[in-house]
């Protein structure tokens, strides 16, 4: 079994209950992590970014097979986001 065929059916439970959650939810919870990023204090800061790149990666990961070029571009881009925000509150 590969690594993606594992992380899928581990996935699976965690996508099947967002799947039942109103649509907007992701985006939600994603702008509220990146608010909590910019806005808390630096140690809750750097909390709350890095479970948002780990959010938007994992999201990335299982929707990469299926997405072409351009919303590929965007996920890459906004992990860098994140990574840049991130870096920008140690400045």
């Amino acid at each position: 079994m590969t690594v993606r065929k594992d992380v899928e059916r581990l996935s699976r439970p965690a996508l099947v209950r967002l799947s039942s959650l109103p649509k907007a939810i992701i985006p939600i919870a994603t702008i509220v992590l990146l608010a909590i990023g910019v806005l808390a204090p630096i140690p809750v800061g750097m909390v709350g970014l890095a479970i948002c790149f780990l959010w938007v990666a994992w999201l990335g990961y299982l929707s990469w097979p299926v997405v072409g070029g351009g919303q590929r571009a965007i996920r890459i881009v906004m992990l860098l986001l994140i990574l840049a925000i991130a870096g920008s509150r140690f400045v």
